[in-house]
């Protein structure tokens, strides 16, 4: 059978326009055809182009986790190299505080040896005191305690294991001077102090004890023990007490070379 193509037909009362709205609607129609391609085509390359999007998408995942890991690697490291700077710090500032520790140790030693602080401890009190004048006043003031008495007495205890004197509540210094005349004693730039005199010292006191016990110790005093009854007595305690040095440390004869 042969397919017969029939023209359309125009009625015969159909106008002009009547054939141009026709024609105007099979170009409508084209265009919606034409449409519907182009978004069936674009939907099977979007289908295509998937599988490669994908591919892209998990390099560049794989990329940013690696650059990720680099950077955390990179940080640890700095992280390492901070602690260690930490730790170096640390211990020089240990070092640092042991080091002034030792030195205000050492300090304060010194301060306890000049006598600027006030100190206790176990040690020996000795006590001189005037003894009885010879008949008609033979042998003058030997019987009364001066400061030389005084002073062989303070180097006795100090050679002895003293670390720290007191003379009647007057702490004595490597500075210290003792002079007086007639049974006056004058400690640096203190009052004239006179019997009884009380020597207080802290340190080892069995061997203060056994020094003062020494009869070779103290000659003159213990000659004038004999021709005066000058005093002289000693006693071991478990604590004394001695103040801090008062007066002025400074020397005024001596400048630096």
């Amino acid at each position: 059978m042969t397919a017969i193509w029939r023209f359309p037909i125009v009625a015969p009362g159909c106008t002009r326009i009547c054939a141009m709205s026709r024609l105007a609607g099979l170009a409508a129609v084209a265009l919606v055809a034409l449409a519907t391609g182009f978004v069936l085509a674009d939907q099977i390359r979007a289908q295509l182009l998937t599988p490669s999007n994908q591919v892209a998408r998990y390099q560049s995942l794989v990329r940013s986790v690696q650059d990720l890991e680099d950077a955390n690697a990179a940080e640890r490291q700095d992280i390492a190299g901070l602690r260690s700077q930490i730790d170096a710090l640390e211990s020089q500032a240990a070092a640092r505080s042991a080091t002034t520790q030792a030195l205000r140790n050492q300090v304060a030693d010194l301060r306890s040896h000049a006598g600027l602080v006030a100190v206790h401890g176990p040690g020996v009190e000795v006590t001189l005191g005037n003894g009885v004048p010879g008949d008609s006043g033979a042998g003058g003031s030997g019987y009364l305690v001066n400061f030389e008495d005084v002073q062989d007495v303070v180097n006795l205890l100090f050679a002895s294991g003293a670390e720290a004197v007191a003379v009647n509540a007057r702490r004595i210094t490597p500075l210290s001077s003792f002079s007086g005349s007639e049974g006056q004693i004058v400690i640096d730039q203190g009052p004239p102090i006179a019997s009884p005199v009380k020597v207080d010292a802290i340190g080892d006191r069995n061997q203060m004890q056994a020094a003062l016990d020494d009869d070779s110790a103290l000659p003159g005093v213990r000659a004038r023990q004999v021709q005066f009854q000058l005093h002289l007595t000693f006693d071991g305690l478990p604590d004394i007490a001695l103040p801090a040095y008062d007066s002025s440390l400074q020397v005024p004869h001596v400048a630096p070379s």
